[in-house]
């Protein structure tokens, strides 16, 4: 075959399909948020879906469908998507305050579909929405599957079959859900408006709700530890976001807590809570030098938007930083990390808050800062659960203790000079992950860069990303609330524990 060009600028499917964690830093936070809050993913934030698609398989079984039944089952699992998305999407506008209350902020899947057939002809036809909504053949099932089969709500097949916890009396109240996609093929707003119970928001008082409180928390469940990890998970995001106000970010709540408040044993009340807290402290902490490379690479690459040469960012990278050494701007300069008591001072913060009052975004300076901070941390941390969440992939993801090394080998270099080091290190680690991805596709030979090569130069297509790699507790809260063990207060204000607090209480 016969590539025109640099592999490396091979073009894949789309600009907004490539380049995906170009510096591959983010392992480290996908392996601490699958184990911290094994049951839930950033797509996954709504409890009733969960319950949903055990009903169906329930159904399935019942019907007695096997693989060739497979359509019938598409079918099926779409069209009751559909009804559960509408009602809720129905409910969420006619009674916004009270749906929010309950359900949070994330509105169903397929909002924008169910949505638009509302306004235009106030009722939505089964058979047409539940072939747009969703371009998965398996509608939403394919995103919530994994988690159910992680729970035991399904074991995954061709048509999955209900798993060890799913509960088929529970799974009765979602009977109309399967009675509505089964029935009309159109869906009046009177329709909706009957069939408010199955809104996503009253989850946490029906039987498919409690049964969910058991799959999440029960110790006699099928799995114990899943079950601790997730009272465990649950009762420090609570005692985070308690009397907190609703708008706040949860994972700087919870930052707060685990990562800078000195007396945790008197705060979660025991010494099991605590050292999960801890863990969460390692994995809290490291996630900031983590979000401060992915916010260096979008820094060093915005830039080639015009197309320029890798010598030329880094040139631009470098140019604005402080004629010092690294060791007067990277140990000397960098904000206390430690109180005069031992614990932890929120540096990370205070870096935040400078961005903050600048008016403007991170500055390269302030990200090897951040960096540094998280160099300086690894010495910091006690061995035990932090130190060893923290320093997870240390050496393969750039982690603290690379960092260390790197600004121990130049501390006495000019900052500009090894931030342009830095830079072309940075490149040529990109395009090695990029290498590395490499694979046939059904239109050629896919490298997954939004760096193309034009000529001795690289053109940015799309925009990196630069938010914060996903810990899933926003996610997790969202559960938490429509589950009830975490409450709204009655203005909409303020985070407060639920009526079902008391499953996650040890």
């Amino acid at each position: 075959m016969l590539v025109a060009g640099a592999a490396w600028s091979a073009i894949g499917e789309t600009p907004s399909d490539v380049g995906r964690q170009p510096l591959a830093v983010e392992a480290v936070t996908a392996a601490h948020a699958s184990e911290l809050v094994p049951g839930v993913i950033t797509t996954t934030p709504h409890a009733r879906y969960l319950s949903l698609h055990a009903r169906v398989a329930v159904e399935a079984r019942r019907r007695g469908w096997s693989g060739e039944d497979r359509w019938e089952f598409r079918r099926l699992l779409r069209r009751c998507e559909v009804v559960l998305a509408a009602v809720s999407v129905h409910h969420g506008d006619d009674d916004r305050q009270s749906h929010q209350r309950r359900a949070g902020l994330r509105r169903p899947h397929g909002v924008n579909t169910i949505g638009r057939a509302l306004d235009e002809s106030g009722a939505v036809d089964l058979d047409e929405v539940s072939r747009r909504y969703s371009t998965v053949a398996d509608g939403f099932h394919g995103t919530y599957g994994g988690i159910e089969a992680t729970l035991g709500l399904i074991t995954p097949g061709v048509i999955p079959e209900p798993g060890p916890v799913a509960d088929a009396q529970a799974l009765r109240a979602l009977d109309r859900v399967v009675d509505l996609a089964d029935g009309s093929d159109v869906l009046t707003v009177a329709d909706l408006a009957d069939a408010a119970d199955l809104c996503l928001c009253r989850v946490g008082g029906t039987t498919d709700g409690r049964s969910l409180r058991r799959v999440y928390f029960d110790a006699g469940g099928p799995d114990p530890g899943l079950a601790a990890v997730h009272r465990a998970s649950a009762a420090v995001v609570a005692a985070a976001v308690d009397g907190q106000p609703f708008d706040s970010n949860i994972d700087m709540l919870l930052d707060g807590l685990c990562c800078y408040t000195p007396d945790l044993d008197g705060v979660l009340g025991g010494d099991d809570l605590t050292e999960h807290a801890l863990r969460w402290r390692g994995a809290l902490l490291r996630n900031w030098s983590v979000w401060a490379w992915r916010m260096l690479w979008a820094s060093l690459v915005a830039p080639l938007a015009n197309p320029g040469t890798r010598e030329e960012a880094a040139d631009g990278f470098a140019g604005g930083l402080p004629v010092v050494s690294v060791r007067q701007a990277l140990r000397d300069g960098l904000p206390p990390t430690v109180a005069a008591g031992g614990g932890l001072l929120p540096a990370e913060h205070d870096l935040t808050g400078e961005v903050e009052e600048s008016g403007g975004g991170w500055s390269v300076l302030q990200l090897l800062r951040l960096l540094a901070v998280g160099a300086r941390r690894a010495g910091e941390l006690d061995d035990g659960p932090a130190r060893d969440a923290f320093v997870r992939y240390d050496q393969t993801s750039m982690g603290p203790g690379w960092m260390r090394g790197w600004i121990d080998e130049h501390a006495d270099v000019p900052l500009p000079d090894a931030a342009r080091s830095l830079a072309l290190g940075l490149f040529s680690r990109a395009e090695k992950i990029s290498r590395d991805k490499m694979q046939w596709t059904r239109t050629g030979l896919r490298m997954p860069t939004r760096l193309r090569v034009i000529g001795d130069r690289l053109r940015l297509e799309g925009q990196e990303g630069s938010a914060p790699a996903s810990l899933r507790l926003e996610t997790f809260a969202t559960v938490l609330l429509q589950l009830g063990v975490l409450e709204r207060s009655e203005d909409g204000s303020l985070w407060g524990r639920g009526p079902h607090h008391g499953a996650v209480t040890p």
